[in-house]
């Protein structure tokens, strides 16, 4: 019976432990998205439409645990720095007009 305590006390104090490291690390994680997020260039979010930057960033301001879907949708699939920049056609110069 006294193992049986024991292992209930190791039990609730592992889990006392876990419960402690996770809500101090969860919002170094949080920080370290919504940081990654507003650092994101435009063209590197992988649906790479025009507002996914200020949605990615508002839900993770304002909704914390999306900070977990950002992390598995965003955040692994495309690393910061590794999309170069789309290429954008210079508009063409202005012709004058020809003298018919």
């Amino acid at each position: 019976m006294e193992l049986l305590a024991a292992m209930f006390g190791l039990s609730v104090a592992m889990i006392v432990v876990i419960a402690t490291v996770a809500s101090v690390l969860y919002p170094v994680f949080w920080i370290w998205m919504l940081v990654d997020s507003i650092v994101r260039e435009t063209w590197e979010y992988p649906s790479a439409g025009a507002n996914d930057k200020i949605v990615w960033v508002l839900l993770n301001a304002l909704v914390q645990p999306v900070a977990v879907l950002y992390f598995f949708l965003v955040y692994r699939k495309v690393r910061r720095g590794s999309v170069s920049a789309p290429y954008v056609h210079a508009p063409a110069a202005p012709q004058a007009p020809s003298a018919a």
